[in-house]
């Protein structure tokens, strides 16, 4: 019970982190000021991000997997707390396919 409350506390963040950019409305930037080009590096990156959420996200589909399976049901945080580590890891997977894809 604990692991969950503390992935969820941890993919609530990431997400917040991840989306708080969303947040900012684009602005036209002058090419002298533009971020630099994505290196391989960053694309690695962001794909070890992508893969730790992916494992993540399965970790606490397990357990709960094993809770139904043992006859008890979830309950709303923990349900909850799936629902965030499923959307952690489409945004991992998605913004390591923007990274990845500008290398």
């Amino acid at each position: 019970m604990t692991s969950v409350r503390v992935l969820a506390t941890t993919t609530g963040t990431a997400l917040a982190f991840a989306l708080s950019g969303a947040a900012h409305p684009a602005t036209a930037v002058p090419a002298a000021t533009a971020a630099p080009a994505a290196t391989q590096q960053d694309c690695d990156r962001a794909m070890a991000a992508a893969e730790q959420a992916a494992r993540d996200y399965d970790q606490v589909k397990e357990e709960l997997q094993d809770l139904v399976a043992a006859g008890g049901h979830p309950d709303a945080s923990q349900r909850q707390a799936l629902a965030d580590a499923d959307v952690a890891r489409s945004t991992a997977a998605a913004q390591a396919e923007r990274i990845c894809d500008s290398v």
